[in-house]
């Protein structure tokens, strides 16, 4: 006959999988809320700011916590530096390029939009790095992912036309700088495989060089002086320093990483799809914008694009 211990024993076993799932799964869900609401963040912040101003003031609120993240960790060298081209590079094809290009998207779009425009990401990322990496040949899914991507692009950028219009926007400079920040971001995932991978720095250390980086390279075009504009229109600043900055940014990046150490790249990638339908919903909710049936269609297509992008 066996104990109590004995027979309870296999339940617990069964059921201390659990846990972890269930905190991967709210992480992944928390992150997909918060890359979802930058968009309308970015909205509020530049109607009071320049974009070039946003995108340095995110850099710098958004360093903060990886920064603080990677001391804790112990993970800063002073070696480190003999790979400062390296970290120049990464910082602008992964921030500089991307922040710039979607604070410009976001200004001449509305948020919803946008955010769905984003979920370009990964679809182009699949495309680019078919071409810039023969190893990483275009598979017939793949090329369908990117097929069925496009197509929802198309039908999603020209609902941004007359509400970026009545707003003094041009839904062609949102659209090409949404899909120029995507193209960065693959062109940053290319360098990264090319010169970054062999040299085993890790994904805090080179994220934190990276946005420090970032704010330097941004510093001399940034033109601050904005702080009485943001002292008024409080929204504006908390948008900037929290949503952008702190959370939008810095934040999000530890939770990525954690999600990455927790389930590995390529399921960690799966928030993907989350941002899109977070940002076409708040942007609806918060923001007053107009969600119809073929905006819908388009982001579902986007959505599609993705899934079918990323499979092997």
């Amino acid at each position: 006959m066996k104990s109590v211990s004995e027979s309870s024993s296999p339940r617990r076993d069964a059921s201390s999988p659990l846990i972890p799932g269930l905190v991967s799964s709210s992480l992944l869900v928390l992150l997909g809320v918060i890359w979802g609401t930058n968009f309308l963040f970015i909205k509020m912040a530049v109607a009071v700011v320049p974009p070039l101003e946003v995108a340095w003031l995110r850099t710098i609120f958004g360093a903060l916590p990886i920064a603080i993240f990677a001391l804790a960790r112990g993970s800063l060298g002073r070696t480190d530096w003999r790979f400062a081209h390296h970290f120049a590079a990464m910082a602008l094809l992964a921030n500089v390029g991307p922040y710039v290009c979607f604070v410009i998207g976001t200004a001449n779009l509305p948020s919803g939009v946008a955010g769905v425009l984003s979920g370009a990401i990964p679809f182009v990322t699949a495309g680019i790095v078919a071409v810039a990496l023969p190893a990483e040949r275009l598979t017939s899914v793949k090329a369908l992912g990117l097929g069925i991507g496009f197509a929802g692009i198309l039908l999603v950028a020209p609902l941004g036309r007359g509400a970026a219009l009545t707003s003094g926007g041009s839904p062609l400079i949102g659209v090409a700088a949404m899909v120029a920040g995507s193209a960065s971001y693959a062109l940053a995932l290319v360098y990264a495989r090319r010169f970054m991978v062999s040299l085993g720095l890790g994904p805090v250390k080179l994220a934190t060089y990276q946005m420090v980086f970032a704010a330097f390279l941004l510093a001399p075009f940034a033109a601050p002086g904005h702080w009485s504009e943001l002292a008024v229109h409080r929204e504006a600043l908390l948008a900037l320093i929290f949503g952008l900055g702190l959370a939008g940014t810095g934040i999000a990046f530890v939770i990525y990483y954690q999600l990455i150490q927790m389930l590995g790249a390529l399921k960690a990638a799966s928030v993907y799809y989350i941002p899109p339908v977070v940002a076409l919903v708040v942007g609806w909710a918060v923001a007053g914008e107009t969600i119809t049936l073929v905006q819908a269609i388009g982001a579902t297509l986007v959505m599609a694009g993705i899934f079918f992008a990323n499979r092997n």
